[in-house]
């Protein structure tokens, strides 16, 4: 049986480990299945010369964050996933040409595109290469909020087949309807969130 060589590779660590298989894929499929399993195993080594630096933040005295600087290939990773959520969307406008008749999708998916396009490049729509302003994000946890949120915005666009620029405001208009029937106050939950909000950005604990 053949033996292959799997290297396991971070940005910073490689491990080397031997694999006797049928085929490559074969070994690959073991390799998966030992890191999974067994990934404490693994012996891994620093590569020679060390890495570039590919982030540099800026905090102020409080320690909040003021400036932020991250290169080509880190930002083009972090965009992964909007990236491939923006393509799907346009996937799905312009496989189906009955739903491009009023041009809802197609909007929709362009400013998700522009978007997704902007994370990974440092600029925004207007090519100005000007970060928009976000609050204080003092432990680095809001972006996973706000892709929370969304993946709960785009079940509810799936559902309804709502895709455009007015979903979010549908999905709190509809959010009251469900809190009429289960006899929730809508309005004291709003500002209890927003509390939460407020102190999520303050870096206090909700």
């Amino acid at each position: 049986m053949p033996t292959y060589k799997v290297a396991f590779r971070t940005d910073a660590e490689f491990a080397i480990r031997v694999f006797k298989a049928r085929s490559p894929q074969a070994a690959l499929k073991q390799a998966r299945a030992f890191y999974e399993d067994h990934a404490e195993d693994l012996m891994f080594e620093s590569y020679d010369g060390g890495h570039p630096v590919n982030e540099i933040v800026v905090r102020d005295a409080a320690g909040s964050e003021v400036a932020l600087w991250q290169d080509d290939d880190l930002r083009l990773r972090l965009a992964a996933d909007d990236l491939l959520a923006a393509l799907q969307h346009c996937a799905d406008c312009l496989a189906d040409p009955a739903r491009r008749g009023d041009g809802r999708l197609a909007r929709y998916a362009l400013t998700e595109a522009q978007a997704a396009i902007g994370k990974a490049t440092g600029e925004t729509a207007d090519g100005t290469g000007r970060r928009r302003h976000l609050p204080h994000d003092p432990e680095r946890t809001n972006d996973d909020r706000a892709d929370w949120a969304m993946a709960a915005l785009r079940a509810f666009q799936a559902a309804t087949g709502c895709y455009d620029v007015d979903s979010l405001r549908d999905l709190l208009c509809d959010l009251m309807h469900l809190s009429d029937r289960r006899e929730v106050d809508f309005d004291a939950e709003l500002c209890s969130a927003r509390n939460h909000y407020l102190k999520e950005i303050a870096g206090a604990p909700p």
